[in-house]
């Protein structure tokens, strides 16, 4: 089983083939969802811009950024 080592300021650095196995790259984001027992799963949180959202005050359409979770 793969492990990891936290630093003092709480950072890891991911093993090699769980990066590659979730698809992460340097500056990809990742969510960390409770699965009981005092586990937790990692996975990518993946982010996509909204060409059609449209400002309120303006109307003019602007790009939202919407946040997706990848399950």
């Amino acid at each position: 089983m793969p492990s990891a080592l936290v630093t003092f300021n709480g950072r890891i650095t991911l093993p090699t083939d769980i990066r590659k196995q979730l698809g992460l790259k340097t500056g990809d984001k990742v969510e960390f969802v409770e699965i009981g027992n005092g586990q937790f799963a990692l996975r990518p949180r993946h982010e996509v811009v909204n060409d059609n959202a449209e400002d309120s005050e303006t109307g003019l359409r602007l790009p939202k950024l919407v946040t997706e979770s990848v399950q």
